[in-house]
């Protein structure tokens, strides 16, 4: 090797070296829906936590002692007369007897739900129990449009903002935080799937939008075209398209600057509908960037009967212990959910297991368990109903569990769960909602 040469080893071997460092703090890469694992190589050498973090929040039970069997994950309900979702099984019960009623819950939450994971399975389970055909809400474009098993989508020339990454671009979001232009050419066409036998027809649908002037659409479902004209109006308005249950169809718009979009919700004549309001990065902040006249408005238009609220893993940091920031914001958020939906129930799901790599093998972050004690405090605050998903999963290590499971029921990112640990814990919040709604009857 030639002195000069030699001379440049050193340098390209630091300057390797401090890209792989720097691999260690890129944001997590999401490939069609799946997050790629951060490379880190210094995972192995990390020292575990101090033990004694600091606790935040102290532990609250529940006012009423819960008579719960052994296999399921109860509610606490820290409602006034612990009946938060009296007027939700009051609206099922009604189905029996009205063929035009429709009983709405809102699922707001994070990535942990994209794509119908896990509110999928849950939405799916409540219809085959007490009726119900369609997906209810979805955006207009998608990150995870192919992803998502209840319904497909391809779409083209939109442009669309959402309230966590562009929080300062001004645009009316709505509530759910999604919205979108339509740019000249545009596209979005819609395909049923076999998920379920409620989801292998597109049944009748509602176009939500916001306008200043009245304009045109076009529908196509399987071959049959309707030319439609949309009224103007503040808000959040609403236009039906019957559609006779289709396999495709197929919607372009008007291109017009005045025009905001802001989804379509398939939905049958009567059943439940579960509305899955997912946002990637989501800490549930964002529903603080939407006026009360917008959240006004989406009641009027669905008048829910029960909101989830499911977040926690955005604002979970390995170093930070101190919650008391997200509580005062949390609390901030359900006042306004409660002034907004004054009849609706609503239910706070808690975080689940979220593990890392220390000292070589990967176990819960110490954090989690502070952020579900938040999360239970801030239940008990507000006077709501908490559903512990960090213990319906299993608890400690239980997402290393899930990875490991064969098959896999969560991703080896060690944070989010695929569809069969949606599956599983879909399954495990509806037995829970039938197990108060049986003992509702039961009184």
């Amino acid at each position: 090797m030639k002195k000069d040469q030699a001379f440049y080893v050193p340098i390209l071997c630091l300057i390797f070296l401090a890209g792989l460092i720097a691999l260690r703090y890129l944001p997590p890469v999401t490939v069609f829906g799946y997050e790629l694992k951060t490379i880190d190589m210094f995972s192995d050498v990390e020292k575990e936590p101090a033990s004694d973090i600091k606790k935040i929040v102290p532990k609250v039970e529940p006012k009423v002692e819960i008579q719960c069997p052994k296999n399921k994950i109860c509610f606490e309900d820290y409602s006034v007369d612990q009946n938060m979702f009296k007027t939700l099984f009051l609206s099922i019960d009604n189905l029996k007897s009205d063929t035009l009623g429709k009983v709405r819950i809102a699922f707001f939450g994070d990535s942990f739900i994209e794509g119908d994971v896990f509110c999928g399975d849950f939405r799916d389970l409540l219809q085959e129990k007490f009726g119900g055909m369609g997906v209810g809400w979805v955006p207009v474009t998608s990150e995870v449009s192919q992803f998502r098993q209840t319904i497909k989508e391809d779409f083209k020339n939109y442009t669309t903002f959402d309230a966590v990454h562009q929080p300062k671009e001004k645009v009316p979001y709505p509530p759910f935080g999604i919205c979108t232009q339509p740019l000249p050419n545009n596209s979005a066409t819609y395909y049923s799937t076999h998920f379920s036998p409620r989801t292998d027809k597109l049944p009748n649908f509602r176009i939500l939008y916001q306008s200043k002037s009245p304009f045109s659409a076009k529908v196509i479902s399987d071959g049959n075209s309707q030319n439609i004209q949309l009224k103007a109006g503040k808000n959040i308005q609403d236009h039906s398209i019957l559609i006779n249950k289709s396999k495709k169809v197929n919607l372009t718009f008007a291109s017009d600057p005045n025009i905001f979009l802001y989804g379509f919700s398939f939905e049958d004549k009567s059943g439940v509908y579960v509305d899955n309001f997912s946002l990637r990065g989501n800490a549930g902040l964002s529903l603080l960037s939407s006026s009360s006249e917008m959240h006004k408005s989406l009641n009027r238009l669905q008048d829910y009967k029960l909101i989830i609220l499911q977040y926690g893993v955005n604002a979970v940091s390995e170093k930070t212990s101190d919650f008391a920031w997200y509580t005062r914001m949390m609390n901030k958020v359900i006042t306004e959910m409660k002034a907004s939906y004054p009849q609706a129930g609503i239910l706070l799901i808690s975080v689940g297991d979220r593990s890392k790599k220390i000292n070589g093998s990967y176990k819960t972050l110490p954090t989690i368990k502070l952020m579900v004690e938040a999360q239970r405090a801030i239940a008990a605050e507000n006077k709501i109903a908490f559903w512990n998903m960090y213990e319906a999963m299993g608890g400690e290590s239980s997402m290393v569990d899930y990875v490991t499971a064969n098959p896999p029921k969560a991703n080896k990112d060690y944070t989010h769960i695929n569809f069969l640990g949606g599956k599983e814990i879909g399954t495990l919040l509806f037995n829970s909602l039938l197990f108060e709604y049986e003992k509702a009857k039961s009184k």
